[in-house]
């Protein structure tokens, strides 16, 4: 099934997911592969409604908090977005994708010193996460505001 997703081919995908077993539909790997092809899909209800029982249930998991960060700031809005990825970073503070999804939503609602710092230690701890921060248009008022990025 991670293989049709990976190929984008999300209808065969969503045919595995439908044809397993009605127990295993609740197991962690299935969650984790329903949260994928969401996410893919572009499916942010049910993603949310998945990633919230990932979260419950599989707290120890930063992607699962991610997950539920995404689909909450499309389907409901950036300020409740955020609030979910600050609760995970009681848990994973050192998850760089944490600090700079935080980082977009600040830009986005203007909080430029706070993006500003977020996005600092995003890349502290994981470099890489510059050259996403160059691509990522919600960081552009950003860029805009100072060339920081």
């Amino acid at each position: 099934m991670l293989g049709e997703l990976q190929l984008g081919h999300f209808e065969e995908a969503n045919k595995e997911l439908e044809a397993l077993p009605a127990e295993a539909r609740t197991s962690h790997e299935d969650l984790a592969l329903r949260a994928e092809f969401y996410s893919q899909t572009s499916s942010w209800e049910s993603l949310r409604e998945i990633a919230d029982l990932l979260v419950t249930n599989w707290p120890e998991d930063a992607g699962h908090w991610i997950f539920l960060g995404y689909a909450t700031r499309r389907c409901r809005s950036i300020e409740e977005a955020g609030k979910v990825l600050k609760e995970a970073l009681v848990r994973h503070g050192k998850e760089p994708l944490l600090h700079f999804n935080l980082a977009c939503y600040a830009a986005q609602s203007g909080r430029l010193d706070d993006a500003r710092r977020r996005l600092a230690e995003a890349i502290r701890l994981d470099p890489g996460m510059r050259k996403l921060a160059d691509k990522d248009p919600d960081l552009d008022p950003l860029k805009e505001a100072d060339n920081s990025v």
